[in-house]
């Protein structure tokens, strides 16, 4: 599936970097000032995928992050994602993305994007994950087929339940409004 194909049916997960662009745009606008390109982006990116994927996601740190910001900007977007939980071995494919030279919170992100469990639908694991890093995006591109081959590796010992589980494509909001 290429970026020019997004359809989500899982849902897709948002690292904290766009969350935090989205809020602060918000922020800037009620204060007055011109959000920066970077804000723009990662609202625009949000506003778009808001209207066509299944479920916008954040993780469990995102979440704690936003509850202890301004709730007049933090509660909408608290209202409009999804918090995943870490399922059952999602800190050890986290471990084994470190391998691949991803920092141990992108190797977090990383691993949410498969073993993140959606509590309400008990749904396990997304189809894109959006970042604004693109080195994090150019790197997981560069090592998705070591990344699948140890990814495939992990799954076929774990329970048969787990066998439908699959990688996330990583997009960054530029790919994101590309599409547009």
């Amino acid at each position: 599936m290429t970026s020019s194909t997004l359809q989500p049916t899982n849902g897709v997960l948002l690292d904290k970097g766009v969350i935090r662009r989205v809020y602060e745009r918000r922020v800037r606008l009620v204060l007055g000032k011109p959000p920066t390109i970077l804000q723009v982006e990662a609202s625009s990116s949000y506003a778009y995928l808001a209207t066509f994927a299944n479920r916008l996601y954040i993780t469990e740190q995102t979440a704690n992050v936003l509850k202890r910001r301004t709730q007049i900007f933090a509660a909408p977007l608290l209202a409009e994602t999804r918090q995943l939980k870490k399922a059952r071995y999602l800190r050890r494919w986290a471990r084994r993305l470190t391998d691949f030279a991803f920092s141990s919170e992108d190797a977090i992100v990383l691993a949410y994007g498969s073993f993140g469990l959606d509590v309400e639908s008990k749904t396990v694991g997304v189809d894109a994950i959006i970042t604004t890093d693109i080195r994090l995006a150019e790197h997981y591109e560069r090592r998705h087929g070591e990344i699948k081959h140890r990814f495939d590796d992990m799954i076929v010992n774990l329970p048969e339940t787990y066998a439908v589980l699959r990688l996330p494509q990583v997009l960054t909001t530029a790919a994101i409004l590309a599409m547009v």
